[in-house]
């Protein structure tokens, strides 16, 4: 009788922890379609005063059901490291490189459950527009079917998901082209130093795009031995297309670098160029590997001709008190 009551009991949580384990599965399907899928993630256009381009924009339904995108546009600044756009929310907010004025044909896009469509809309130049860089951040939330019809603060719940696709916009013309280098550092793994025990492995560029239009800086750092040897030399920016520096901004190339064996003051030379390569800047600094064992008999050799000069000093002088 004990026995199959253990044995009752123990269907009993089986069974209980199923159906918990179906409720919650059921939650997480419910709630796990809800977003959207956006293709291609960003456009780059060039159009002259007064000229219209078209961008296409292909966005999918990944939602458990039919959705309302609602789009929006967005400014967006740099981080000034990596890149990555930073969001400007507010979308009352514009920066001096707002496509604000020139994209058109918003709308919002009706999508049933797993359907796809193509978006096109158009970018119309000023004729006054001035020559430069601008940009912006066309911005898709995924909105539940019915969800207009929910209060404020409910809708602002059903925004689940927003995608996103940069566009970037240059107006030939008079367009000022400069860059600074504003760092070199070399690091071992994630820490920057002058100073090493352990050999370094990564090397950072910082440049700052101090023009008006988009730059794509390029060009070499070489690392030098302490016998004046290159041991090392990477191409800065090496990518198909190269990556984009916006105005008044600042990005941090960052690459793997190797060969920092023989202990001693290495030099490190960046060369960038920009725009045609006409202007090439150079920045230098220079970095100390000393490995720790070389750096403890380093000490031992201090500490023994240290001891060894006291012992001479104590030596002359106790001979000096015998006289």
């Amino acid at each position: 009788m004990t026995l199959s009551r253990r044995v009752y009991g123990f269907l009993i949580i089986v069974l209980t922890c199923l159906g918990l384990a179906f409720v919650v599965a059921s939650a997480q399907e419910q709630n796990s379609g809800s977003g959207l899928q956006i293709s291609p993630t960003r456009s780059e256009v060039t159009a002259s005063p007064g000229e219209q381009k078209t961008i296409s924009i292909i966005l999918k339904n990944v939602t458990q059901g039919d959705v309302l995108a609602k789009v929006s546009l967005n400014d967006f600044e740099s981080d000034n490291v990596s890149g990555t756009p930073q969001i400007i929310v507010d979308t009352k907010k514009r920066t001096p490189y707002t496509i604000n004025s020139m994209l058109k044909d918003m709308r919002d896009v009706e999508l049933k459950k797993g359907e796809t469509k193509e978006v096109k809309l158009t970018i119309d130049v000023p004729s006054n527009a001035a020559p430069g860089a601008y940009f912006g951040a066309i911005r898709y939330a995924a909105n539940p079917k019915g969800a207009t019809e929910l209060p404020e603060g409910q809708r602002q719940v059903a925004l689940t998901a927003s995608v996103a696709h940069l566009v970037f916009v240059e107006v030939p013309g008079d367009i000022t082209q400069q860059i600074q280098i504003e760092s070199l550092d070399i690091h071992k793994d994630n820490k920057k130093s002058s100073f090493f025990f352990k050999a370094p492995n990564k090397s950072s560029i910082k440049i700052k795009n101090k023009g008006n239009g988009f730059s794509r800086p390029f060009g070499q750092v070489s690392i030098k031995s302490p016998f004046g040897k290159e041991v090392y030399s990477y191409e800065v920016n090496n990518f198909d297309p190269r990556r984009t520096i916006l105005p008044n901004s600042s990005r941090v190339f960052i690459d793997d670098i190797k060969n920092v064996k023989i202990p001693g003051k290495y030099k490190v030379i960046g060369s960038v160029a920009y725009g045609d390569g006409g202007e090439v800047i150079n920045y230098e600094t220079s970095f100390w590997y000393v490995p720790t064992w070389l750096f403890i008999l380093i000490i031992a050799l201090i500490a023994g001709i240290v001891g060894l000069s006291y012992y001479i000093y104590r030596k002359r002088l106790s001979y000096k008190k015998k006289r």
